[in-house]
């Protein structure tokens, strides 16, 4: 009986283990699965990484301006072409490197807190400091960033756009030292003064003020007011005179700005400065100087025109990087998904052939059309291939095409184009033409639609339909979200104008001119 007991004890324990070591390998198996699927998310984690940085790759490989991505470390983890012009480095010299090493010491400040700003809102950011590239070159920085998170959990990536404005902060710096000693050289100047007397409106001039306006020697100025108010510029007259009567009539300062043509028939500007002048027991007079200021004005319209050419070549970079992304987008419609239904289509007809087709193979038949015709006008409208091909007028031809309907009518024209501009300037008509075409059809309700380009020394685009109409300078802010300013910032680029001519029930008529 005690041997019996014993064997039956061994047995138990014999069994117990057995399961014990069944549990063990069920553990084991369970993590093993675990880790399988934790290996699959980290795989499509790092493809998805590799995903992003091959479209930054090919975005902005040609972009003008240097563009970073960084980790939440600050590391560069990629960057294009420009971006390493910048810093005059290779990728090599960017491995496991913060962007924060190219900021000069004074301004690392600033760079942290645009960096945490970035980090605590998720909204884009900007500022301006000073950089030093590999080479030890400094050089004045606007940093513009945004950090996006791919995912629930994931550490973010912050999106960075850097910009050398040395040149604009080195053109505003001696703007400000050419004012300067501008000014100073005025004050010092002795000379420039005229007096009007308030009882026979007799004109006082020195020499120095007769050479600013044009020498009236040889205009045969009499002295009298109204003699030196026609010298000035016909567009100025009214609003001279009116500075002059404000400050008899209500003891003011007058301080105006006015041009003169002068005796070589170029314009000139003048400062005209003074006031009332009371003395006891004299007629009350006027007196003041003369300034010419024809250089200040040309330093600061030199200035306007460097800050617009600045502005016009960071949105033409900007448009550049969308058509280019419109335009791979379109490839990659045209050339895979379009290639891939045309296949099923060919392999559904080899499954039935000599064989009609059944009802529901007729209707995969109809869907797999109407996928492919889609597919084709997603792309056209994207980035049309037929631009590049055959220019603007076909293209124009083919949007009308595309778009026309039993209840709205495109008819279009155009002339002039015998020499095709570049392609640029094509691509911007042709978006300008598109947007205005989606806001008619989106809001007009027009039953024709009327579209005529012409190319001379300008760009001329009408386009004009029969709808309801609208009025647009009360609705200008609300139609400028529809897709307005867009051709707005278009028509800026080539300092083109815009003209919008609608009223309720009267259609609405667009004219925009554009200088190339």
């Amino acid at each position: 009986m005690a041997e019996r007991a014993v064997d039956n004890a061994g047995e138990n324990n014999a069994t117990g283990a057995e399961q014990d070591v069944q549990a063990i390998l069920q553990e084991l198996q369970v993590h093993q699965i675990e880790l399988e699927m934790q290996n699959d998310e980290l795989k499509l984690a790092n493809e998805e990484l590799e995903l992003q940085q091959l479209r930054f790759s090919s975005i902005y490989n040609l972009a003008p301006i240097g563009y970073f991505i960084l980790n939440s470390s600050g590391v560069v983890t990629d960057v294009n072409n420009a971006g390493l012009t910048l810093l005059e480095t290779g990728k090599m010299g960017l491995a496991s490197k913060r962007l924060i090493q190219f900021v000069v010491p004074v301004h690392t400040d600033v760079f942290y807190r645009f960096y945490h700003e970035m980090s605590i809102r998720r909204a884009r950011e900007s500022c301006q400091l000073t950089m030093r590239s590999q080479t030890g070159r400094e050089f004045h920085a606007q940093i513009e960033g945004i950090a996006i998170k791919a995912a629930l959990g994931e550490q973010p990536q912050y999106y960075v756009a850097i910009i050398d404005i040395s040149e604009s902060i080195e053109a505003r710096r001696a703007l400000a030292e050419t004012k300067d000693r501008l000014q100073l050289s005025l004050e010092a100047s002795a000379a420039g003064t005229w007096e009007l007397d308030l009882e026979t409106m007799e004109f006082y001039l020195d020499e120095f003020n007769r050479n600013i306006l044009g020498g009236m020697h040889g205009n045969g100025f009499d002295r009298g007011y109204k003699n030196f108010i026609n010298i000035l510029h016909p567009e100025d007259r009214e609003m001279v005179d009116h500075c002059f009567r404000n400050s008899i009539n209500f003891d003011k300062e007058i301080d105006v700005v006015t041009r003169i043509m002068n005796a070589e028939g170029g314009l000139s500007y003048a400062s005209i400065r003074g006031h009332v002048i009371h003395e006891a027991g004299n007629v009350k007079r006027l007196a003041g100087i003369i300034i010419d200021i024809t250089e200040k004005r040309r330093i600061e319209e030199e200035t306007i025109k460097l800050k617009r050419n600045q502005q016009n070549e960071i949105s033409l970079a900007t448009l550049t990087a969308e058509e280019n992304e419109r335009r791979r987008i379109s490839d990659s419609l045209h050339d895979s998904v379009s290639q891939l239904l045309y296949g099923i289509k060919i392999k559904l007809g080899l499954l039935n052939s000599g064989r009609p087709l059944n009802n529901e193979q007729q209707d995969i038949n109809l869907l797999i059309d109407q996928a492919i015709a889609e597919t084709r006008n997603i792309s056209f409208e994207l980035a049309p291939s037929i631009l590049t091909d055959f220019g603007l007028p076909a293209t124009i031809e083919e949007l009308a095409k595309r778009l026309s309907s039993s209840k709205m009518h495109i008819q279009t024209r155009a002339t002039g184009f015998h020499q095709r501009p570049d392609i640029v300037l094509e691509t911007s008509i042709f978006r300008i033409i598109q947007e205005l075409l989606n806001n008619c059809m989106k809001h007009s309700g027009a039953s024709q639609v009327k579209i005529e380009i012409k190319k001379n020394k300008h760009i001329e685009i009408h386009v004009k339909d029969n709808g309801v109409g609208f009025r647009y300078k009360e609705n200008e802010r609300a139609v400028s979200g529809s897709g307005l300013s867009s051709i707005k910032n278009r028509v800026n680029l080539y300092n083109g104008k815009l003209d919008v001519q609608s009223a309720p029930g009267k259609g609405t008529a667009v004219n925009i001119t554009l200088n190339f």
